[in-house]
């Protein structure tokens, strides 16, 4: 999937870029676990391959279900800890504080093992998205894109602006 995005800022081979949610966004059922703080606009940490700086407005791709192993990373880890920790002091100790206490340390335990994989993917880059190209590279593309066909259709004359102002114009109508 991909989507668009404006670079915040960048060290070494990440970039933050700030992402606004699409429409599909508001159909999805996850919709409130990306915005959990109110706002349309979330900040992602991606890995940034083509050079973007600051400002650059980008191009992200984004891998397809990466989101579904994720949570249930990030909350079956410390709740099967903490179930852990209650049938543990439920079960073999027989006293409903060890349960208690064990719960407890049973969801530290699960959170402190996500932070730890949280910083090794970061690290790594597995699972991150990646910027796949800058805005500029678009309208380049496109401008391209447009220059050259209207080449080859007037073989090499083009009285046509950027903005299409003079299209449909031949170069010798006089209307300038």
């Amino acid at each position: 999937m991909r989507e668009n995005g404006k670079v915040i800022s960048t060290r070494n081979d990440r970039a933050e870029v700030e992402v606004a949610a699409k429409g599909e966004c508001e159909h999805c059922s996850a919709h409130s676990m990306c915005n959990w703080n109110g706002t349309s606009v979330r900040r992602v940490l991606a890995v940034n391959k083509v050079g973007a700086g600051a400002g650059d407005s980008v191009e992200l791709e984004v891998n397809e279900g990466t989101g579904a192993r994720t949570n249930l990373l990030v909350f079956g880890i410390p709740v099967v800890l903490m179930f852990a920790g209650v049938l543990i002091g439920g079960l073999v100790l027989r006293k409903d504080m060890w349960s208690g206490i064990l719960a407890g340390v049973g969801l530290a335990l699960g959170f402190g093992i996500v932070k730890a994989i949280d910083v090794s993917v970061n690290r790594s880059g597995r699972s991150l998205p990646v910027v796949v190209r800058r805005a500029d590279d678009f309208r380049t593309q496109n401008a391209e894109c447009r220059s050259q066909s209207g080449r080859n259709q007037n073989e090499g004359e083009s009285n046509e602006s950027v903005d299409g102002s003079d299209a449909g114009r031949g170069p010798d109508d006089g209307v300038r």
